[in-house]
């Protein structure tokens, strides 16, 4: 997705494997004019003539997630270290907030998924015929079906959360 804030023109599209786009992998920021200096490339070009002299990289576990793209102050003054320093502190909280939008959204279908997973094992145990409880570690009742409704006359809201031999005869009960 490319976003542009400030430019008459539409920006040019960044390859990754052009002069400028291959060197996006570090969390540095790019200096154009002094790319410009030291390699013959018009994808250079073409980035400065659009008004980019700054490309501050927002970069995550080696991968480049987005970038920031900088013309010179409104002076016409170039960046200083330090403007850099900082545009590179935003770049790095930029891609911290963008991998945690990634992590959630992962999270948010896994969570997604084991409701699916919950309702499909529910409807299973309500469709049974036979009656069907759930203990967890403490013999505590955590899932009674219709079918033990049906079985015992007990509903439930008065099963769930009792320990189980105090809803069978505990000679019967064998765990």
């Amino acid at each position: 997705m490319i976003h542009a804030v400030g430019f008459d023109d539409p920006i040019p599209r960044l390859s990754r494997k052009s002069a400028v786009g291959e060197r996006l992998g570090v969390t540095r920021a790019l200096v154009l004019d002094e790319l410009a200096k030291r390699i013959d490339s018009d994808d250079v070009e073409v980035w400065l003539e659009s008004g980019v002299h700054y490309i501050v990289p927002s970069v995550s576990k080696d991968k480049t997630l987005a970038v920031i793209a900088l013309g010179r102050k409104e002076s016409g003054e170039p960046l200083s270290s330090e403007d850099l320093s900082l545009l590179e502190a935003v770049a790095a909280q930029v891609a911290t907030a963008l991998e945690n939008g990634r992590l959630y959204g992962q999270l948010r279908a896994k969570a997604e998924e084991l409701d699916r997973l919950r309702e499909l094992s529910e409807n299973v145990i309500e469709s049974l015929n036979d009656g069907l409880a759930v203990v967890g570690l403490d013999d505590r009742v955590i899932r009674w079906n219709q079918g033990l409704e049906k079985l015992y006359g007990v509903e439930r809201k008065e099963a769930i959360g009792q320990h189980l031999a105090s809803l069978f005869d505990p000679s019967v009960v064998h765990i």
